[in-house]
């Protein structure tokens, strides 16, 4: 929950686009930390979504029913925009299904880096942005949110609006690394509509092993359905296996099985309760497909 966090205050240094009052959302707005764009050096744009009491918007992998948050930059000539930073998700409720996203005001964070030379004195991102927000009932959006920012051709750094600043820091801070190399992860095809997911991870033991969940990025995994977690053997290293429900909605003949375990109380050694894997389907898995 980011609420706390982004409860900053409304510092001079920072810049902010039209805050947009929207179905659904007490607010939906475009926050940049830095007072002005230096060439050359990359900078962070958030948007801030805030849902109204008992709503919720979608992660990047909604489920079987939502829509994630999309971006559809336009940029000066020599910008460019980075992946969004997904903070990881929680399980919500559409119409007696679960899904994934977020109850609470979330800062979706996205890198900008400009080109060493930029003409003017101002620049303007512009950014096509489509949500959804849901509660017994959804509410589709799309709009066009911009920042107009001055060119810093001080010489020095420009200044940046700390208190924002830390917590742009503190949102990356949750958003989910890549599992350690030491990890053993595979991933099969159980039957058509069936996936098991094998891990070996050192130091885990046997209590927070049950614990595990998985949220997956593009809907190979039935959201709605309840997740199985075996341990196959427990010690220094802990084995686990993990099945999941495919839907019949689920991408045909997908190259990878990627998403985000959580395990409440951390992984050991790591301090998050959040990992990000990506792992390559066998070959053959989907030649039916």
């Amino acid at each position: 929950m980011l609420t706390g966090l982004l409860c900053f205050g409304q510092g001079a240094l920072s810049i902010e686009g039209e805050a947009k009052q929207k179905p659904g959302l007490q607010k939906i707005q475009l926050v940049t930390d830095i007072s002005a764009i230096t060439p050359g050096e990359e900078f962070t744009v958030a948007l801030i979504i805030d849902p109204l009491p008992d709503h919720h918007t979608y992660w990047r992998g909604p489920g079987i029913v939502g829509v994630a948050t999309t971006f559809n930059w336009t940029l000066p000539d020599g910008f460019s925009a980075g992946e969004v930073a997904w903070p990881p998700p929680q399980k919500v409720l559409m119409a007696g299904i679960t899904a994934y996203g977020y109850r609470d005001r979330q800062m979706l964070l996205t890198t900008i880096t400009p080109p060493d030379i930029i003409e003017g004195s101002e620049v303007t991102l512009s950014a096509r942005i489509a949500w959804m927000a849901c509660a017994t009932s959804c509410n589709p959006g799309v709009d066009d949110f911009t920042l107009t920012l001055p060119v810093n051709r001080s010489g020095t750094a420009a200044a940046i609006d700390t208190d924002l600043a830390d917590t742009f820091a503190e949102v990356r801070r949750t958003v989910p690394q890549a599992a350690p190399p030491t990890w053993k992860i595979e991933v099969r095809s159980a039957a058509a509509d069936r996936i098991e997911l094998d891990l070996e991870v050192p130091g885990l033991f046997e209590p927070a092993a049950k614990s595990i969940s998985f949220f997956c990025y593009d809907m190979q995994v039935d959201s709605d359905e309840s997740q199985e977690v075996e341990v196959l053997a427990a010690g220094d290293t802990t084995k686990l296996r993990l099945r999941f429900v495919r839907p019949e909605v689920a991408p045909r003949s997908p190259t990878h099985f990627a998403g985000v375990l959580r395990c409440i109380g951390g992984f050991p050694g790591l301090d998050s309760p959040h990992i990000e894997i990506s792992i390559p389907w066998p070959p053959g898995t989907f030649s039916n497909e």
